[in-house]
């Protein structure tokens, strides 16, 4: 059973391992196999202008250092029904001693609008806030995907700032967002969430 409160009636997370696995996906460990996948996925047509590398190529070689730098944790989001990897979430720029990470989430277009970027979020913020201190988790989202963001705002995240046309993309400039997972909301909100998306019976922690 899920403990769902510290005995004040505040609702907290539980002291054991974190799941990686929900109802649809799991998030597992990045293997060298996988670079390829990523690479791709990285300087596609649909996706690489959005990921970290806005539209430049860096080399093969160079790519898996690039994926690696200033990491705390990554994993691979995969399909539990056959393996389909499906993309990838990340925690880096850590900063322990003030309480803070930035995340960040990189989705297969062939599987946008299935439900499963949540599932596999929620299982990365769960993961996160159980297994660190941190007070909230930071995201930097460029105005053409915030919008595909903006039903969540005030529910799962809030917006602390905006950099007006911060970034250059498709002949103009573009707005930055930066937005936050606290832990109070999704500790008070969002447990409830992740336990609909686990397996039936799965604890959150």
């Amino acid at each position: 059973m899920v403990d769902e409160s510290n005995g004040r009636g505040e609702s907290r997370l539980p002291s054991r391992q974190p799941p990686l696995t929900g109802r649809r996906v799991r998030l597992r460990a990045i293997f060298p196999s996988d670079y390829d996948y990523l690479y791709a996925l990285a300087t596609s047509e649909e996706m690489g202008y959005r990921w970290r590398f806005r539209g430049t190529s860096p080399s093969p070689e160079a790519f898996p250092q690039g994926l690696w730098h200033q990491v705390l944790v990554q994993f691979i989001i995969e399909r539990i029904e056959n393996g389909q990897r499906l993309g990838l979430v990340a925690a880096f720029d850590a900063n322990e001693r003030n309480g803070w990470c930035h995340i960040a989430m990189v989705l297969d277009p062939n599987v946008a609008g299935t439900g499963w970027a949540l599932e596999a979020g929620s299982l990365f913020v769960n993961y996160l806030f159980m297994l660190f201190n941190f007070r909230k988790l930071y995201g930097e989202v460029p105005d053409f995907n915030y919008r595909d963001l903006m039903s969540g705002r005030n529910r799962f995240f809030r917006e602390e700032g905006c950099l007006k046309d911060h970034e250059y993309h498709a002949g103009r400039y573009w707005d930055l967002h930066l937005v936050a997972v606290f832990r109070e909301d999704w500790e008070r909100d969002s447990l409830p969430l992740l336990r609909k998306l686990l397996k039936s019976g799965q604890d959150t922690g």
